[in-house]
């Protein structure tokens, strides 16, 4: 996903907590890659820290991550390329880290951001190249999951059993004004709106990015009605001033939802915001520790169908 920043106007300006490290095995379930040879903007700057980036390109960035999720026992991480031209680039992941890493296909469908072909996407689940459909970014091309467009997409999910990861909720402050994005509208990240969808394919899983923030009621609605929807928690984790996070996260859980949710950090550049997506979650008083194993590790087993990793054991 194209973001620069991430609901700003709520951002926690407190540092990372780079001494987290858990000793059990935890998924990243929203990733992003960058090509190799694309040079990152050098006006990047965490809007959390207010730090620039050292990243130079998107080789950099991979090995960053990867450096931390091994510090972290980030054991799987479901990494999007991104749609049209930059599918490559979670499949370059992939073939760096095979173990660790499982690719997905970024779908857009924009006029600067076409779909990919139909052909080549059956070719790479049919090898199993890639193994999950998104991040789907309709909200940005002024779409929703529901549209036409992603029918025969949808259609291909359903026949080779890949999971479907739909961005929901918001994006950066300003988004609709970039060229990029004209056709972005708030109202689109409505969860609701992705319904006719569900009930057109009731074959596939769907993971709810960002976990549909701020449409709560909405996202609580269509978890009940369908329980092949999970969420995931990408952003909000970091993003979110911290009542603002826990108050979305605890409601969720006392909707009944706390075998459908996921981790994820949706570190776009900023590979500093894994760890930090993580200590949110691991500061979570009000989380047991077997609700925190769920959320860290094994619903996404379940949700993405993955074999089980052994354990860690550090002393």
């Amino acid at each position: 996903m194209r973001m620069v920043s991430t609901h700003a106007a709520g951002i926690d300006s407190r540092p990372a907590a780079s001494r987290t490290m858990r000793k059990l095995p935890i998924i990243d379930v929203h990733m992003h890659a960058y090509p190799a040879d694309e040079a990152l903007p050098a006006s990047l700057v965490n809007p959390v820290t207010g730090k620039p980036t050292r990243l130079k390109d998107g080789e950099e960035h991979m090995q960053a991550c990867l450096a931390e999720m091994k510090r972290l026992n980030v054991v799987k991480g479901v990494v999007s390329g991104g749609s049209g031209d930059r599918l490559a680039a979670a499949s370059h992941w992939r073939e760096t880290a095979p173990d660790r890493i499982v690719a997905a296909a970024g779908v857009r469908g924009s006029a600067d951001t076409p779909l990919p072909e139909i052909g080549a996407l059956r070719k790479a689940f049919e090898s199993g190249r890639l193994r999950v459909l998104g991040e789907v970014t309709a909200q940005y091309a002024g779409l929703t999951l529901s549209d036409s467009k992603y029918e025969a997409y949808l259609s291909l999910a359903e026949e080779f059993d890949v999971p479907v990861s739909v961005h929901t909720g918001m994006g950066p402050p300003g988004i609709s004004y970039d060229p990029c994005c004209r056709g972005f509208r708030a109202s689109l990240g409505n969860p609701a709106l992705i319904e006719e969808a569900l009930n057109r394919h009731p074959k596939i899983r769907v993971n709810l990015m960002h976990a549909g923030w701020p449409y709560l009621q909405e996202t609580i609605a269509l978890m009940v009605v369908y329980p092949q929807v999970y969420a995931d928690l990408g952003a909000i984790d970091w993003g979110l001033r911290r009542p603002e996070f826990y108050a979305y996260l605890s409601a969720l859980m006392r909707a009944g939802f706390g075998k459908r949710l996921m981790f994820g950090s949706d570190h776009m550049y900023w590979p500093e915001f894994i760890g930090m997506a993580v200590e949110a979650i691991d500061s979570a008083t009000f989380l047991t520790p077997s609700e925190k194993r769920d959320i860290f590790y094994g619903n996404a087993v379940r949700f993405f169908k993955l074999e089980q990793v052994a354990e860690r054991k550090t002393h």
